[in-house]
């Protein structure tokens, strides 16, 4: 489903065992090469290592308890197409239709498939994002947030209590219609539908953060993210920021920096992340624009 969790070429058992990914992502990333459940298990059973270490017991047991939600996971993948990334789709317009029907088979695997729609495992993702947007000095009271592409509503509710107001917008009237039903009752929260590159027309200065998690790899990926980050960037307070938790999937870190540093300088903003991979769960890569001084 949403967020591919995968780096192609690489070997996502390896990867966990190694302690490079969790268990989580290992078990999404293989969902989306299109193995069986049977080929999994088979492969972590003949890859246990002597001594046993925490990694392969936390992905043997990942395999074990959640047997179930993978196959139910592996089936609707092959239902809804899978991996947007891995497809032809018609810009925008086909990346919203994929949404619009990942979301009505799993909430939360649709907007990270490494949650492998467990809503627990994705408000620990989402916990760590809140925490590490708080430590960066990105959110607090009396700011305002753009979150773009927000999917099923599910950092508007945990950024509510944390910020002034937050305005989540999404292409999919499915993800929207999901967000908003999840976010009833937050005075502070406004979501909407939107068109074109996705963003909203928003007065300049009138955002303290605009926010991207996992979106803006398919802004990349219909060839509006230039665009997007110029009109994000004019939204933006004097001291606003710009994080975006995944630039890309194309696998190769130095575009996304060289993207980065572009955009910063053409417009008057400072790269202050560049590619780091802050939290435990999820292997998403951070990238921060300021407003530079």
């Amino acid at each position: 489903m949403a967020g591919p969790d995968r780096v192609a070429g690489k070997d996502p058992i390896d990867d966990c065992l190694a302690g490079a990914i969790s268990a989580e992502v290992a078990a999404a990333r293989l969902l989306l090469w299109r193995w069986e459940v049977e080929r999994i298990e088979a492969e972590v059973r003949a890859r246990r290592p002597a001594p046993v270490t925490p990694e392969w017991e936390a992905l043997s047991r990942l395999v074990a308890e959640r047997r179930d939600a993978l196959l139910t996971l592996s089936a609707e993948i092959a239902n809804t197409g899978g991996d947007p990334q891995a497809g032809r789709m018609e810009g925008l317009a086909g990346i919203a239709a994929f949404f619009d029907r990942a979301v009505e088979h799993s909430p939360e695997a649709a907007v990270a498939l490494h949650s492998l729609g467990d809503a627990r495992t994705l408000a620990v993702t989402t916990a760590e994002i809140v925490d590490w947007l708080a430590a960066e000095g990105l959110i607090g009271p009396g700011r305002d947030v753009l979150d773009l592409g927000c999917g099923i509503g599910r950092l508007a509710t945990a950024l509510a209590p944390r910020c002034r107001s937050v305005l989540g917008v999404d292409i999919s009237a499915g993800m929207v219609a999901e967000a908003r039903r999840r976010c009833a009752g937050l005075e502070n929260v406004r979501l909407e539908r939107t068109e074109g590159d996705g963003l909203p027309s928003l007065a300049p200065g009138s955002v303290d953060l605009v926010l991207a998690v996992d979106s803006m790899p398919y802004m990349v990926q219909a060839g509006v993210a230039d665009g997007v980050i110029a009109k994000a960037a004019a939204m933006l307070t004097p001291t606003g920021a710009i994080a975006v938790l995944n630039l890309s999937y194309r696998g190769d870190p130095a575009a996304d920096r060289a993207d980065l540093r572009r955009w910063a300088a053409a417009h008057g903003l400072a790269a202050t992340s560049c590619g780091e991979r802050p939290f435990r769960q999820w292997d998403g890569q951070a990238f921060v624009l300021r407003k530079a001084p």
